[in-house]
């Protein structure tokens, strides 16, 4: 489920630099948008500062003036994706439904994917992980978090079965946390590159499937009017991401 906006941890630095200015702004800008376009299409392994610079028509030292390693720029790209991850976070209201919350899991889908390759490298990498272990465990904890919260919203406005124990609960919470989160890695286990984007919507539906076990019949209503719209492509034609700058 969403999270609350989150800064990943980085090693500080010797002095505080000086502000950029626009131009700097402008290229570092353009460097991020173009290594996620490259990153996304070819993984983070074969991701190379020398064909970034070849592709942009800059020098190598262009892009180590911003960057010094290929992993600071996927450190920066994960901060403007959790950037991204925030303005959702702020669209959970204590008036939480199935529907506002198949719509909510549809945008972080949708959002997974854009940051697809940055995504994937960092919960998939051991090395990756490793080496943010701390920050990405608060970023975890975060997450869970506003997991429970959804949960507690959903029983609070009559959408859990009151007969599910707090255990029974916390395991489906879990599981829908895990299908929210990794989804996309999921995706690229079970489709081809080319068919993941064609199953976004179905993955976020999946998400929901996670919570039936424990849904009252008026859940499990709106679960089947939300299944219906997503097996008859009734959702499809929109981006549901636009609103974040894509």
């Amino acid at each position: 489920m969403p999270r609350t906006k989150t800064t990943t941890k980085v090693q500080p630095k010797a002095a505080v630099a000086a502000p950029l200015t626009d131009d700097e702004v402008s290229t570092r800008e353009m460097i991020l948008r173009r290594s996620l376009e490259l990153i996304n299409a070819r993984g983070m392994v074969d991701f190379r500062i020398d064909t970034l610079a070849q592709s942009l028509g800059l020098s190598p030292g262009n892009i180590t003036y911003h960057f010094s390693r290929k992993e600071d720029i996927c450190v920066a790209l994960w901060e403007q994706y959790l950037e991204d991850y925030g303005q959702v976070v702020r669209s959970l209201t204590t008036l939480l439904d199935m529907k506002q919350l198949f719509l909510l899991n549809r945008i972080n889908i949708h959002l997974n994917y854009k940051y697809r390759g940055v995504v994937v490298f960092r919960s998939a990498d051991l090395g990756a992980m490793r080496r943010d272990l701390e920050a990405g465990r608060e970023n975890e904890a975060e997450h869970f978090t506003i997991a429970r919260r959804v949960m507690q919203l959903l029983a609070q406005n009559g959408y859990l079965n009151d007969d599910a124990t707090a255990e029974i609960v916390d395991g489906i919470n879990t599981y829908h946390y895990i299908m929210m989160r990794w989804g996309i890695n999921f995706a690229y286990q079970a489709y081809t590159p080319e068919e993941v984007e064609s199953q976004l919507d179905y993955l976020s539906l999946l998400t929901l499937h996670a919570l039936y076990p424990t849904l009252s019949q008026k859940g499990r209503d709106e679960f089947a009017e939300i299944m219906e719209k997503v097996t008859t492509n009734s959702l499809l034609g929109d981006n549901p991401i636009q609103h974040l700058g894509q």
